[in-house]
């Protein structure tokens, strides 16, 4: 059941944010009530804005804001790419396995990326409605409960699983089972607790010579011990004894790593589209919501593909000697309110103002091609407003697509790397109304068709740029003679 009282007060605080509006507030709200049990389990935002009719970008804002008035929670989920399951959850950044994490069903290391390995997932808050799943009431609702919904895993595959699987063993806190194990023609047997992210593999082999068959095997709050045995084929007793404080859960399975991978070559996974821990970063909202979050100065997670775009004016200090301080104030501002309102539509975050300048990033190339087209067509909109006054400005822009490292830097979450560091050299390299992109931006599948459906050319150079040891392939995009001269007789 729903607590009504307080769902009115969230759904009054949310009306409070004048970025959203009542209609969707109150569509959302009656969509989440709708919402069964699993659905609220694991809420992935972008299904959920697909199956209610609702735009994504606006989806994510509502869950975001309902994030910030406590009315649901998100986790950072890491996520095995080969089975879906989730080897551990975070409620803050900090909490995200810097390097890789190790998946126990799989018996795989992991390397930690926000672009695809940590899902952010939401769920209703407590205090306004409890879930009542069990996860411990037989195999498939273990394996439901652990495995992102957004892995839809073939036929093929879930009916191999089934067949090495000896099922779900469940443990009263401080108890213990005694399980019996024939191993006599099985390579290997492995006791995987999911929601521990632990297990014990068990390898057997005629080489070796053990004369025991009793193995006590323990639960405890950092994981199984032991977790691997070697030994000769035969029958075993395995005593489990569960020493954590929680009722938990194990799977039995005689794991075939090779095989799955196989099968899952001929028969893909389809992986549903869900919010990145990227997407989270480079989401504006995100960012102006919880800019306070306490973090650690030593985080340092990787991206492996991040949009970085750079801006700059054209001879900013002179339009204040030219134009008076009034008024070149107002067309700087004016500037940073486009941009933003720009940015935030693609999809993109500003990270930083120096002085005139931004830096904005973006989860895809072509977010960040249509962020940058926009802005010069706005900036020539707001210029045709300010030349009566005699004034305009020049805005260059740079864009580079590249592997970077999120960091903390004055308390702020920022982006570091030689990636960075090109976007902002290219930009340098650009007039004013100019937009000079690297060769990965150009050569993204479908960027130079938007080029082309937006009147622009691209001219290649081969370029030095500072810090950089060889020489760039950059490109300088310019509107054609024909789109202008289309322009000028409109």
């Amino acid at each position: 059941m729903w607590n009504e009282t307080l769902l009115a007060q969230k759904k009054k605080a949310l009306e409070g944010f004048s970025v959203l509006s009542k209609g969707s507030i109150s569509k959302f709200m009656e969509n989440l009530k709708r919402q069964d049990e699993w659905k609220l389990h694991r809420i992935n935002p972008i299904r959920f804005a697909k199956e209610n009719g609702f735009e994504t970008g606006e989806t994510i804002d509502l869950f975001l804001h309902s994030g910030k008035i406590g009315l649901l929670d998100f986790a950072y989920n890491m996520i095995c790419p080969a089975c879906g399951g989730i080897a551990s959850s975070h409620t803050s950044l900090d909490g995200i396995e810097e390097k890789s994490f190790h998946c126990y069903i799989c018996n795989l290391e992991i390397p930690t990326t926000l672009d695809d390995q940590v899902e952010v997932s939401f769920s209703v808050n407590p205090s306004l409605k409890k879930i009542n799943l069990d996860p411990l009431v037989d195999a498939d609702t273990y394996l439901r409960y652990h495995i992102s919904a957004n892995f839809h895993k073939s036929k093929e595959l879930l009916d191999f699983i089934g067949e090495n699987m000896k099922g779900l063993v469940v443990l009263e806190p401080g108890s213990s089972d005694t399980i019996s194990l024939d191993a006599t023609r099985v390579p290997a047997y492995q006791l995987s607790s999911v929601e521990n992210n632990s297990a014990v593999y068990l390898y057997f082999d005629t080489k070796y010579k053990n004369e025991e068959r009793v193995i006590d095997l323990s639960l405890l709050p950092t994981g199984f011990t032991p977790t691997e045995l070697h030994l000769a084929p035969g029958k075993y007793e395995l005593k489990v004894s569960n020493r954590t404080i929680a009722k938990a859960g194990f799977l039995i399975i005689k794991p075939n790593l090779k095989r799955i991978l196989e099968i899952v070559k001929e028969h893909p996974t389809h992986v549903e589209t869900f919010l990145t821990a990227k997407m989270l970063l480079n989401n504006q909202t995100f960012r102006e919501l919880f800019r306070v979050q306490q973090l650690s100065d030593k985080l340092n997670l990787n991206v492996k593909s991040l949009t970085i775009l750079f801006t700059d004016l054209r001879g900013s200090t002179e339009m204040y000697d030219k134009a008076g301080d009034i008024l070149a104030y107002r067309l700087v501002q004016e500037h940073f309110r486009l941009l933003s309102e720009t940015v935030k539509k693609f999809n993109g975050a500003i990270v930083k103002t120096m002085g005139d300048a931004i830096m904005a990033t973006f989860s895809s190339p072509g977010d960040g091609m249509f962020a940058a087209l926009e802005m010069m067509t706005r900036i020539d909109q707001m210029n045709e407003e300010f030349k009566e006054h005699g004034h305009e400005i020049g805005l260059k822009v740079g864009l580079n697509e590249g592997p970077a490292l999120a960091v903390i830097n004055d308390e702020r979450l920022d982006y570091f790397g030689q990636s960075v560091n090109i976007a902002a050299r290219v930009q340098s390299l650009a007039s004013a109304g100019e937009i000079w992109v690297t060769e990965p931006i150009l050569s993204t599948p479908g960027i130079q068709e938007t080029l082309n459906q937006s009147g622009y050319d691209s001219e290649r150079h081969e370029a030095s740029l500072k810090g950089v040891g060889q020489k760039a392939t950059v490109h300088k995009l310019f509107k054609t003679e024909e789109w202008r001269a289309l322009v000028n007789t409109v």
